[in-house]
């Protein structure tokens, strides 16, 4: 019985001790990542996302802070995101609860850091940034000329009333 085990355990490493070796020079060549592996950082497809924060509630931790602004019209445009790294427990139900498929994770491993400010990240770069921003001035464009032709019609029914 006690024999059984040790054979098998030491028939294992006789295997391993024989066959390929699996050493990589790290950081200069990195580990092949499968296509389920959940790296460090959440990635954000800013021309997808519609700031339904369903991420930031389907989060367990609260690791996802969204700053979200609305327009005239009551739609909903982000200004910032941020993922607090430190807080995240790389559960995915953030990516699961997006309907627009806007959030994935990268496939980067090494994210160790001497400092937890250096941890949170802001998912909203410049490109976004700038596409959120001209989404708002459209908005409020679309706005004011709906404004300015409902005030144009009661202006109409106000004179063609009293002729």
């Amino acid at each position: 019985m006690f024999g059984e085990g040790l054979l098998t355990g030491m028939g294992v490493t006789w295997k391993h001790f024989w066959g390929k070796k699996e050493t990589f020079c790290y950081p200069e060549e990195k580990l092949p990542m499968t296509e389920r592996f959940r790296g460090g950082h959440l990635v954000l497809d800013h021309t997808k996302c519609i700031a339904c924060s369903l991420c930031s509630l389907a989060c367990p931790n609260q690791a996802i802070k969204l700053k979200i602004v609305p327009d005239a019209k009551k739609k909903r445009h982000m200004q910032s995101y941020v993922h607090l790294v430190g807080r995240c427990l790389y559960c995915n139900l953030c990516v699961e609860a997006c309907n627009m498929h806007a959030l994935s994770w990268d496939k980067n491993y090494a994210i160790s850091s001497w400092h937890e400010e250096d941890m949170d990240d802001e998912l909203v770069t410049a490109e976004g940034r700038a596409y959120f921003d001209e989404a708002m001035a459209k908005a409020k464009e679309a706005a004011e000329a709906e404004a300015k032709a409902a005030a144009e019609k009661a202006e109409a029914e106000k004179t063609g009333g009293d002729a």
